[in-house]
């Protein structure tokens, strides 16, 4: 329908419509590449100046903290409190440091009885899977509960 139009139009018709063509070719140009990078070119002054402002402040903070004396210390890294993350009604956990040998100090935690979803969130923390040596459990499909021992390093 469209070629049959076209071939019975008119050459001043065929013009106007290829004149138009360009003109909403051009409009949608403009609005979709040129505009956008006209705003960035007319916004580049006021964002030029916030950022050597940020830039001029971490200067300065850089230059305070060469300032201060380091200081060396030694965190020791203490298990989680595993009683108190794990513990609800009908739980069980016992927390017990592993003495056999001074230089591996462990941390053993027995649970019976735990909820998984308590135990999931508490494994899940960074502190805990950083500490984490051996985990070993089985879990009660019936009642959602977990009893089982996690066995955690105390030092790094």
């Amino acid at each position: 329908m469209l070629q049959q139009r076209w071939s019975e139009a008119t050459a001043r018709e065929r013009m106007l419509v290829i004149v138009m063509g360009l003109v909403v070719f051009c409009a949608v140009l403009i609005a979709l590449l040129i505009r956008p990078a006209w705003q960035t070119v007319l916004n580049a002054p006021a964002t030029l100046v916030l950022l050597e402002e940020k830039l001029l402040t971490m200067r300065e903070q850089a230059a305070y903290l060469r300032t201060v004396p380091a200081v060396a210390s030694i965190v020791a890294i203490t298990p989680p409190s595993a009683e108190r993350e794990l513990a609800s009604p009908g739980a069980t956990v016992t927390e017990t440091r592993d003495a056999a040998d001074a230089a591996k100090s462990t941390y053993s935690i027995n649970m019976k009885g735990v909820d998984s979803a308590r135990l999931a969130a508490w494994l899940g923390k960074s502190e805990v899977q950083k500490q984490l040596q051996r985990l070993s459990f089985t879990r009660d499909t019936a009642t959602g509960r977990v009893n089982g021992t996690v066995v955690l390093r105390s030092s790094p």
